[in-house]
C-alpha cells in the first residue's frame, strides 16, 4: 500500500465512522427528524459504486471500508422508512 492509498483508506475510514455514529443514533433515539431519504440512497448507491471501483482496483482495505459505508448507509435508509412518523404506520 501506498502513501495516497494509506491516506485515502484513513479518510475513508473516518467518512464511515460518521455514516456509524448516525446509524447509533437514529437506532437510539428512533427520530429521523431532519434525515434526507433521497441524500442517504444516494449514499447508498455511491458507496456500493464504491465496492466495486476499489476492487476493481484491488485496494482490499477501501473495499471493506465502501461495504461497511453502504451497509450503513442502507441501514438508515431502512430506518428514515421505517420511523418516519409521516407514514403513518410505525409499530414502534
Amino acid at each position: 500500500m501506498d502513501y495516497w492509498q494509506f491516506f485515502s483508506t484513513i479518510a475513508a475510514l473516518f467518512f464511515t465512522l460518521g455514516f456509524i455514529d448516525q446509524c447509533r443514533m437514529t437506532y437510539k433515539t428512533r427520530s429521523v427528524e431532519g434525515l434526507s431519504l433521497l441524500q442517504w440512497v444516494a449514499f447508498t448507491a455511491a458507496s456500493a459504486i464504491f465496492v466495486g471501483y476499489y476492487a476493481h482496483l484491488h485496494q482490499w482495505a477501501m473495499v471493506v471500508v465502501s461495504i461497511l459505508g453502504t451497509f450503513c448507509c442502507l441501514a438508515l435508509v431502512v430506518m428514515i422508512v421505517r420511523f418516519d412518523s409521516r407514514a403513518g404506520c410505525n409499530d414502534s
